[in-house]
């Protein structure tokens, strides 16, 4: 049975992995109904019906956050508290939760692959920053190739964020450029490889 099997049997259901995961990757966020929609893509039902369950076991509970938005004409800023909820850093078994939520991250490697056919002719493939829990890198995922469809991948790295409850900072690159730019040293991909990174894919002979 694939592990995501197992982990939605164990958990309930994906809906709850994918709620689970975004508070543990998250653990300083206070997070609001529209940033967890919108992240991991749920349904309002299934969305009050996971977080009251959360909420009731003692894993979340309530908090607020300031943020400044701007509004009217103008575009005054205005400092505006957010309620939503914030993981319970105490939470028991919490870090049996957290290496068991994190154990998927090698599919999800498997998974953005796979996703990428017929996003063009895709060459090089590489994943670093939130896909590897580093935070020093300022991209995730970088890929290099020709005639690259750019909806189409946006739309293959929405399906990975919504399993792994995160946002993906994304790069993409056609095969000229990158070779160009990497024999000059350029800073972006020097960044990029002299920090922790991992080549799914390489067409290129990228050592």
């Amino acid at each position: 049975m694939p592990q995501g099997t197992i982990l939605e049997k164990l958990f309930g259901s994906q809906a709850r992995v994918r709620l689970l995961r975004l508070f543990v990757m998250s653990p300083d966020d206070v997070l609001d109904s529209k940033t967890i929609g919108s992240r991991i893509h749920l349904e309002p039902t299934q969305f009050n019906r996971e977080v009251k369950m959360l909420f009731d076991v003692g894993f979340i509970k309530k908090g607020t956050r300031v943020t400044t938005l701007s509004e009217g004409v103008r575009n005054k800023l205005k400092r505006r508290k957010i309620s939503g909820y914030t993981l319970v850093r105490d939470f028991p078994y919490l870090n049996e939760i957290a290496e068991l939520l994190a154990s998927e991250t090698p599919l999800a490697r498997k998974k953005l692959l796979g996703s990428l056919k017929g996003c063009g002719k895709v060459n090089l493939v590489v994943i670093a920053g939130r896909l590897l829990h580093e935070d020093r890198s300022h991209v995730d995922v970088f890929v290099v190739g020709d005639s690259l469809k750019k909806k189409k991948i946006e739309r293959a790295l929405h399906a990975i964020e919504a399993n792994l409850g995160k946002e993906l900072v994304y790069a993409i690159m056609a095969t000229k450029e990158f070779q160009y730019r990497f024999g000059m040293y350029d800073r972006f991909l020097k960044d990029l490889f002299d920090h922790p990174h991992e080549i799914l894919l390489n067409k290129l002979g990228i050592g």
